[in-house]
């Protein structure tokens, strides 16, 4: 035997990958995050979600040559400011192969498709090597189409690739998550590899590292994302296009990004002078560890298709525990500090949104 097989066979692979869940459940303490039993509670819990979602990634759906489109984030698991309006998926690819993805158009905003070539385990980056979205998709006439994955340039739908592309990220959007279908895809690779292969015991040690790897850089990365937003509570600025860029963020999107806290009596307006030109917008509250909120149950987002627009095009939204009774309430849902999220997608400019924080019963 090798020194895994060994490794394997004694329990010390086990026994590593306990221990460096233990070196990662630190960042749950540091000292810089509320320290409360609610917010604590949060954090280990967001810990379990990310791991199982580093399985996917790493060990269930790992093997380029039979790709799996599956959801890294959805209603329970969550992690770097998911979006409620999003149906997020992915899929392992690999610049060496060439894929192709058959799909119907549904009737969803918006789909993109990304190509990545790297991870959050990787120096906390999830790089793009290729881009292709709605906007440049064709589509035929009852709704199908067909996308060539591949590091070569080609003809109709081509999206790039390069030689160390590794991961596909789907991001479908809502403008109303209650009216809309999503785009049904399936993705093939052109190999000849007829079955999967059974399981490789040192690939299997190679993706526990990995999935433990990746959770490090992803809790880590984003506990440093929400330090950095108190230092502008209850404000919204604009976030660094390639911060965003280099973590996997649509290029077509400008995000705002910050953290807030409001005591119970107490509620945060946001509001926009005027709505540009734009092919989506929507407004998140979120947890302190960059989740968002249980929005199966609550109001915890409002968008451009769902929003209240004023006669003179400014909109208003109103951020409180309890409801004022007024239009574009969101709900903290629980919470009393968490972080908070503005996107503006394929906007003509870029409108900043003002915020002030008020005692809530001063709202009308």
């Amino acid at each position: 035997m090798n020194e895994t097989e060994q490794e394997l066979m004694s329990g010390k692979v086990w026994d590593d990958f306990c221990d460096r869940l233990k070196e990662v459940g630190r960042h749950i303490t540091r000292p810089e995050i509320p320290a409360d039993p609610f917010t604590r509670a949060e954090g280990y819990r967001y810990l379990t979600r990310v791991l199982r979602s580093s399985f996917d990634i790493f060990s269930e759906h790992a093997d380029a040559e039979f790709p799996v489109i599956y959801r890294p984030c959805d209603e329970m698991v969550k992690y770097g400011g998911d979006d409620p309006d999003k149906y997020l998926q992915k899929c392992a690819v690999s610049g060496a192969h060439d894929y192709l993805i058959r799909g119907r158009r549904g009737t969803v905003q918006s789909v993109s498709f990304l190509t990545q070539g790297s991870s959050f385990g990787d120096g906390g980056t999830m790089l793009p090597t290729g881009f292709l979205d709605t906007d440049s998709l064709l589509v035929e006439a009852d709704g199908s189409f067909e996308i060539t994955v591949s590091a070569k340039k080609c003809a109709g739908n081509w999206l790039p690739m390069e030689p160390g592309s590794q991961a596909l990220l789907i991001r479908q959007t809502f403008g109303d998550r209650s009216k809309e279908v999503i785009a049904e895809l399936e993705i093939e690779c052109l190999s000849d590899r007829a079955t999967p292969a059974p399981l490789d015991p040192e690939k299997f040690v190679r993706g526990l590292e990995a999935a433990t790897g990746f959770l490090d850089g992803t809790v880590n990365l984003f506990c440093d994302w929400a330090e950095r937003y108190q230092a502008h509570p209850n404000a919204l600025p604009q976030e660094d296009p390639e911060t965003c860029r280099a973590v996997g963020g649509d290029p077509a999107i400008a995000y705002f990004n910050s953290y807030w806290a409001l005591e119970e009596d107490e509620a945060l307006v946001v509001e926009l002078s005027h709505v540009p030109e734009c092919r989506a917008w929507s407004l998140q509250v979120c947890n302190y560890w960059m989740e968002s909120l249980d929005y199966r149950y609550h109001r915890t987002n409002v968008n451009k298709d769902t929003a209240f627009i004023e006669k003179d095009g400014s909109v208003r939204i109103v951020i409180s525990a309890l409801d004022p009774g007024l239009p574009n309430w969101i709900t903290t849902a629980g919470h009393t500090t968490g972080t908070i999220l503005f996107r503006l997608t394929g906007a003509d400019e870029v409108v900043e949104p003002t915020t002030r924080v008020v005692k809530r019963n001063e709202l009308r």
